[in-house]
């Protein structure tokens, strides 16, 4: 089942909104290794694909077609609100799950089904996620292996863009889409992982406060920032009724703007933009591709 652009919103949200418990990262027994998996999001349920542990998975919710394998397996609902019969119906020995969801853990406990707590709120998160899947399912080796891939390209880009000018960058996650002008944006802001892939693809993030987790800025807000580039992320083709065009040429219309006099607007349109799992590598690149377009990526970066 596929989501459209408001709910992906909404669902962004949750995640930067909501007060989030400890990263979990228990030892598992090797006696107790889970057999049976039930994953409640799609970044979880790609890492355990990426870590080769799919055939511990028995369930997914309704917005985890990544890889196209997933769409295959039982689905429990939304990850916001499971379906706990269908839950219990697949007799999982875990669930993994973001730690955002407080009344499904308790729900998850009085039914005696072992849960993980996972966060992926920002770039460190989705690292130890990874780690703690990796031992949850015992495939720590494969875990340690996709985290050296990921810190080689790292340091690949890091060596490109050191001492380059760092241009001012902001990313639109969520605003008004019609025929009208835009009146309010969702943006990054400086505690999630768009902004450490900024920071790391040689930008600076145009929001310098720390607060709101996810702020919202009116129109005379943006023009106050005047970013150097803008990046507006977009759910993949099938998950949104937005035009593209259309959003383009919103964005055409506020020329003061420095990012729009300068011709650095960049829509991306994804399914790896909006889903803080293993694919997170491959939005570094285009990153850093978008940002130090100077710099010839072509035989450096590798998605």
């Amino acid at each position: 089942m596929r989501h459209h652009w408001p709910l992906f919103l909404f669902i962004v949200l949750s995640y930067f909104v909501t007060g989030l418990h400890a990263q979990a990262t228990t030892l598992w027994p090797k006696q107790a290794q889970p057999l049976r998996i039930i994953s409640l999001s799609p970044s979880i349920t790609e890492t355990l694909f990426a870590l080769g542990a799919e055939d511990q998975l028995v369930g997914v919710t309704d917005y985890c077609d990544y890889p196209r394998a997933a769409t295959s397996l039982h689905r429990i609902g939304g990850g916001l609100n499971p379906n706990l019969e269908a839950i219990v119906s697949l007799r999982p020995d875990l669930v993994v799950l973001s730690a955002s969801q407080h009344k499904t853990i308790n729900h998850l406990t009085q039914l005696n089904i072992r849960t993980l707590a996972v966060k992926s709120l920002t770039l460190h998160d989705i690292r130890q996620t990874i780690i703690a899947i990796g031992q949850a399912s015992n495939k720590q080796r494969e875990a340690m292996s996709l985290l050296s891939r990921f810190d080689a390209q790292l340091e690949m880009i890091q060596q490109q863009i050191s001492g380059l000018p760092r241009p001012r960058v902001m990313i639109s996650m969520g605003h008004s889409i019609g025929n009208n002008d835009f009146k309010q944006f969702y943006i990054a802001g400086q505690q999630d992982f768009y902004n450490d892939l900024i920071n790391l693809a040689g930008g600076e993030n145009v929001y310098q406060k720390p607060f709101p987790k996810v702020p919202a800025i009116s129109l005379e807000g943006l023009f106050h920032l005047n970013p150097d580039i803008i990046i507006d992320i977009f759910p993949e083709a099938d998950d949104h009724t937005a035009s593209i065009e259309q959003v383009r040429q919103q964005w055409l219309r506020l020329g003061q703007i420095n990012a729009i006099k300068h011709d650095h607007l960049y829509i991306i349109e994804a399914d790896y933009a909006t889903i803080p799992g293993p694919r997170i590598i491959q939005l570094l690149a285009d990153f850093a591709a978008i940002i130090h377009p100077e710099i010839d990526w072509s035989k450096d970066i590798k998605n």
